[in-house]
């Protein structure tokens, strides 16, 4: 029996648990069984009873790359790298109403192993509840109708006037939020539309990626809200009465992520839009660290 060490710890080797980890990053089921078994026989054949993790990462980078996996193997040496050194981070992740940031959200931390996900509304729910509406009337509106509380002098365009300053306002509550989690050595997955690059300075030290999701067509745009109302209690049409507006607060979002040299990521399918952007952070975390 081989036995892996890692760390302080030698425990057998179990193709299962490696198979799942290769499940879990994208490789389908039985090419994940096959790796596994492949990674097992290349530990037995070896002279030595106890290996140590490193090896076991580096035989399974072997049989992927022979097997031109090599997105696979970059998402699994990300979520490796985040498990092993424990580096805090916070990928942020924004977008309008209807572009899956809550689903690609739960599924990237998923993939690198993350455990905390956490969605700005519940920071604008936090704010709205404990400050007096009357005070940023703003806040008590959605993001893509919060203009019909906008108390303002200002000419120009009232839906973006009002989201920008609900956008800062709880972009402000989430840098405290970021501090507190980069401060206690947390790794976080942070989504929502308020995720607005050049609203709010993050201090350029921190260890923050950014990202945002668009969905390019407007038909199928409305097709997303109708088809989450199958798995949930929202009223699609709430959102597609809105749809102008929602649309209108995508093209600003996405216009001034790239002006800001934050990737735009197309939200197509789930599972792919999930690798798409795991892609993207696992680049940025190699740029950044040296992966």
């Amino acid at each position: 029996m081989t036995m892996v060490r890692d760390g302080a710890h030698d425990l057998p080797f179990a193709d299962g648990v490696l198979a799942r980890t290769l499940i879990a990053t994208g490789l389908p089921d039985a090419a994940a069984i096959e790796v596994a078994a492949q990674v097992g026989g290349v530990l037995y054949r070896g002279s030595t009873l106890v290996v140590d993790v490193e090896d076991v990462r580096a035989a399974t980078g072997e049989v992927l790359a022979e097997r031109g996996e090599l997105e696979v193997l970059r998402r699994l040496r990300a979520r490796w790298w985040l498990g092993a050194t424990r580096q805090p981070v916070v990928i942020a992740i924004g977008g309008t109403s209807g572009v899956g940031k809550s689903t690609v959200a739960a599924g990237a931390a998923r993939v690198l192993g993350i455990d905390g996900v956490l969605s700005t509304d519940l920071v604008r729910a936090v704010l709205r509840g404990t400050m007096n509406p009357d005070l940023i009337p703003a806040l008590s509106g959605s993001s893509f109708s919060a203009q019909r509380m906008l108390r303002s002098n200002l000419e120009g365009n009232r839906l973006l006037l009002a989201f920008e300053q609900q956008a800062a306002i709880v972009e402000q509550a989430s840098i405290s939020l970021m501090r507190r989690a980069l401060k206690e050595g947390m790794q976080l997955v942070l989504n929502g539309v308020h995720v607005v690059p050049g609203l709010v300075a993050v201090p350029e030290d921190w260890p923050v990626f950014g990202y945002v999701l668009t969905v390019p067509e407007v038909a199928e745009h409305e097709r997303r809200f109708t088809a989450r109302f199958a798995t949930s209690d929202r009223d699609p049409q709430r959102y597609l009465s809105r749809i102008h507006a929602i649309r209108e607060l995508d093209e600003y979002i996405v216009a001034h992520s790239r002006a800001s040299g934050i990737p735009v990521i197309e939200s197509g399918q789930p599972e792919q839009t999930i690798y798409d952007m795991v892609g993207a952070i696992a680049s940025d975390l190699e740029r950044t660290f040296g992966l």
